[in-house]
């Protein structure tokens, strides 16, 4: 029978571990006037987690002993609790969580001090950094709802603990007491004047180009470098590889980089160049054309990985001279530095993707109706005051209706994304496409006259009527056509982007009424109200 006890009845405060909370309190330790960071913690965990029984433990993983502790709760020794490492040791070998509500249920696991807990529950948490063990924390003694309530969010905890993570390194690193030269603690000093200087200048620019200019500046400062590189999969959709040239580079040098950088990433050590999802070569203005025969020679890649929430993100690759050797500051430096580049270059790209999943339409993966019109009316003020030319299509799948009640609304989506993907085909990447509502497309052709335009439209006309479209459901072939309309901002004058749509959308009305299958410009349309006007004349 579990020994964990019921908890009181407590407010609606007492019962929830506010762990955001806690994490705006933790970000705003000052690093450097703290004297013991690891007490410090402890006590705040314990305050704002209401947790009887907190502690931060220091474990060599090699001797397989505590080295450190700080506790709040209870009374003990590294002497003593070495006899209760157990549990320690395994979170701290397989870097994982464990949550039990009853220690009793692994008497492996069991320590000579458990039967002096009032309850078995515990949470044991590994702190790592950078791939590296900094810590562990241990809550124990937990009541029911408190362990209830870790159990459904373990995901919040360890957030937390990788929080704890950072900043116990940063400390570390800020506060090493150990005996030193008087030129190894000026150039600690200098680490974290470049650091700060580092986060304020990323914090200003969503740039990744930019902040990869600020990375090599202040690396460079730090560690005599020619060039540098980075390989990493930033939401994993892909691998991407970055090379920065500072000074004169020859293009087999950079082959050899992005070639160790490739060789030297686990998750795909036979990735291939042509499966890169990009290559880009900053500084390229530096690359030369003089081959070196042996490009090695003299010089050696210095590798600095990059975890984020305990994954691995990426690689720097830095080509120094044979003869530097890093000492263990500079490359504890290169490590945090690394770790922010790594974090604002994710946060840039998790802010791009869901920009675009902003602005693109679910079906097509075009631009939606609602951007589209954001781009039209740049284009429009731009040929307004530049007079240039501009033209605008509007497509129209003809009986698509037909085809939704045929064969079923998902064989009709598929009809659309082929559409779609025949469209980007077809047109320039300086074109902006949308799926404009339901079967209706829309696009504008930038610097493009009335008479281009018309030939661009019946050559996408020609293009969607000659493709066999794929039904699933039914396994068959069926062929589709479309109306164009088309409006020429230089032509026909709108005044307003409403009115160029209205032109391009009338055109369209009248390719429908004359037998669809065909492109009409906005020309015929007004023909044919002059026309009219002279007949009743």
């Amino acid at each position: 029978m579990s020994k964990v006890r019921k908890s009181s009845i407590r407010g609606p405060e007492d019962r929830h571990f506010n762990f955001s909370r806690l994490k705006k309190q933790l970000a705003s330790v000052n690093l450097r006037s703290e004297r013991d960071l690891w007490k410090r913690f402890v006590r705040k965990l314990a305050l704002a987690l209401s947790v009887h029984r907190v502690s931060l433990v220091q474990y060599d993983v090699e001797q397989g002993e505590i080295t450190r502790i700080n506790y709040t709760g209870f009374k003990g020794r590294v002497r003593d609790l070495n006899a209760t490492k157990k549990i320690v040791s395994k979170v701290a070998k397989k870097r994982r969580s464990f949550i039990c509500g009853n220690m009793e249920d692994f008497p492996h696991l069991m320590s000579p001090f458990a039967k002096n807990y009032r309850t078995p529950a515990c949470a044991v948490v590994p702190l790592v950094f950078q791939d590296d063990l900094v810590g562990i924390l241990c809550l124990s003694d937990l009541n029911t709802s408190q362990l209830q309530e870790l159990s459904q969010r373990q995901g919040e905890l360890e957030s937390v603990a990788d929080q704890l993570a950072q900043l116990l390194y940063h400390w570390e690193f800020l506060h090493h007491e150990r005996t030193t030269h008087t030129k190894e603690v000026e150039d600690r000093g200098r680490f974290f004047r470049l650091l700060d200087d580092f986060i304020e200048n990323i914090n200003a620019t969503w740039e990744t180009e930019n902040t990869l200019g600020v990375y090599a500046r202040l690396l460079g400062d730090i560690v005599p470098y020619r060039f540098w590189g980075m390989i990493f999969d930033p939401l994993d959709k892909g691998e991407e590889v970055i090379v920065n040239l500072l000074a004169r580079t020859c293009d087999d040098e950079v082959k050899w980089l992005v070639s160790h950088l490739m060789k030297s990433w686990p998750k795909r050590p036979d990735l291939q160049e042509s499966e890169l999802s990009k290559l880009l070569v900053l500084g390229d203005e530096h690359l030369v054309e003089a081959p070196r025969t042996v490009p090695e020679e003299g010089q050696r890649i210095e590798l600095a990985p990059i975890y984020l929430d305990n994954n691995l993100f990426g690689i720097i690759g830095l080509v120094v001279s044979k003869d530097y050797t890093l000492s263990e500051d500079t490359r504890q430096f290169i490590k945090v530095l690394s770790h922010h580049l790594g974090t604002h270059i994710k946060k840039n790209c998790l802010m791009a993707a869901n920009q675009e999943l902003e602005n693109t339409d679910k079906i097509t993966g075009l631009l939606n109706q609602r951007h589209f019109f954001t781009v039209l009316e740049r284009e429009f003020e731009r040929s307004t005051r530049y007079n240039t030319p501009f033209s605008l299509l509007f497509l129209d799948v003809d009986h698509f209706k037909d085809i939704n009640q045929t064969y079923g609304v998902e064989e009709g989506y598929n009809v659309l994304r082929e559409i779609s993907r025949v469209l980007q085909v077809a047109l320039r990447s300086t074109d902006h496409i949308s799926r404009y509502s339901g079967e209706r497309f829309v696009v504008a052709l930038t610097e493009t006259g009335l008479r281009e335009s018309e030939l661009v439209a019946n050559r996408i006309r020609r293009l969607i009527a000659n493709h066999s479209f794929y039904i699933g459901a039914e396994n068959i072939f069926i062929k589709v056509t479309a109306s164009i309309g088309v409006a020429s901002f230089l032509d026909h004058r709108p005044r307003t982007v409403a009115q160029f749509i209205e032109f391009a959308d009338t055109a369209l009305y009248f390719a429908k009424r004359n037998g669809r299958n065909q492109v009409v410009s906005y020309t015929y349309v007004v023909n044919l109200m002059m026309s009219d006007v002279d007949n009743q004349s």
